[in-house]
């Protein structure tokens, strides 16, 4: 009965049904591929984001080495790790950025200690780092929605 359903269409009519059924199934496959990469994508970037906290973390345990001889800059250095330590990780785009202007500005501060070393001062590093104080406040509110 199927074979007599199939002999009755004409050859342009077969080839319709074949492509339709190629791009429904096609369609189900993209939006099952979609569907996973979107899942890992947001994986990937919290996993970028924890990366990009541990980071800045260090690197300002690093600057803490390059203010010895100077107290108060190490004092303030060892608050803004604490609160760098324990930043949340996002998959925010928003918290990605702060995080890159965060790790910015932990660079401008070790150039600032680089130049100072051996002086009493410590140049911009202090802005900097209240640059950085008022970062970590605007991240914690894209964190906190």
């Amino acid at each position: 009965m199927n074979s007599t359903l199939l002999a009755a269409l004409e050859t342009y009519e077969l080839v319709i049904i074949v492509v339709v059924a190629a791009i429904f199934v096609g369609v189900i496959i993209a939006a099952l591929i979609f569907k996973s990469r979107r899942r890992r994508s947001v994986d990937e970037t919290v996993l970028e984001s924890r990366d990009e906290v541990n980071e800045n973390a260090h690197s300002v345990s690093v600057l803490i080495a390059l203010a010895e001889g100077k107290p108060e800059m190490i004092e303030k250095l060892n608050r803004l790790y604490d609160k760098l330590l324990y930043l949340t990780p996002s998959a925010e785009e928003e918290v990605a950025v702060i995080d890159e202007k965060i790790g910015n500005a932990i660079g401008d501060i070790k150039i600032e200690l680089t130049k100072t070393r051996g002086e009493e001062g410590s140049g911009k590093a202090e802005k900097y780092i209240d640059d950085i104080n008022v970062l970590i406040a605007e991240r914690s509110v894209h964190t906190q929605r």
